[in-house]
């Protein structure tokens, strides 16, 4: 079996097209994935039941519905319903919606490290919910969803290529459509695999690069207190 990898090359514009809409999604659509998480933790660790049953029916819900289904679900049930959204805004959705579920449960587990103790000293102390979880909880839960969190959103990243289905330009979607006029399937999806490892090596290296850096700004004053 012998190899062409000029059919890559002489399409590589397409190739490059579908990486930045990879890393276009990615970059969207993890960050608000976390915001998403910190709200329903917050719902989820309510005292409140009115509150705390609706983040726990969000969170099995998407936890327990592959994410091919509801990006279907979304793309083409809605327009019954006259709700026409685009292939781009639906991925956007669907994968900031599914990764907040798995953020939410992650950073539950954050607080649920944290001693009682922090959590009676700061009622004690009269201050208000909101503040002392956003100003002494959530500042400490960082090395316990830090690994887990890198991983969600490490395969958050690698979900992207499900949005080939509903035809978004993106990665997997560029390599469908280099396979279909050039007929290299092997070497197309042999160069795409490569890529989403260099992506997700890379990640993972930046990802490490900031938490070895909270680590030496956690450690300072800790240091200072000797």
């Amino acid at each position: 079996m012998t190899f062409d990898y000029s059919a890559i090359w002489d399409n590589r514009d397409i190739l490059f097209e579908g990486l930045m809409n990879t890393l276009l999604i990615s970059g969207i659509s993890i960050p608000v994935g976390i915001l998403i998480g910190v709200f329903v933790c917050l719902l989820r660790i309510s005292r409140s039941r009115l509150l705390r049953w609706p983040a726990i029916v969000f969170i099995e819900l998407m936890r327990n519905i592959p994410l091919l289904i509801i990006i279907f679900m979304v793309f083409y049930a809605l327009p019954f319903y006259g709700i026409r959204l685009s292939g781009l805004t639906t991925g956007l959705i669907c994968l900031s919606v599914y990764g907040g579920a798995y953020f939410a449960e992650v950073f539950r587990g954050g607080v649920e490290a944290i001693s009682q103790g922090q959590f009676d000293a700061a009622k004690a102390l009269g201050l208000k919910y909101g503040f002392y979880m956003r100003r002494v909880i959530f500042p400490q839960i960082y090395q316990y969803v830090f690994p887990p969190g890198t991983n969600i959103a490490l395969t958050m990243i690698k979900e992207t290529s499900l949005l080939s289905m509903i035809t978004v330009a993106e990665l997997t979607y560029a390599a469908s459509d280099i396979n279909g006029r050039t007929f290299t399937p092997v070497e197309t999806f042999a160069t795409i695999a490569v890529i989403y490892w260099m992506l997700s090596t890379l990640f993972l290296k930046l990802t490490q690069m900031v938490q070895v850096r909270i680590d030496v700004e956690t450690a300072k004053p800790a240091a200072a207190l000797r």
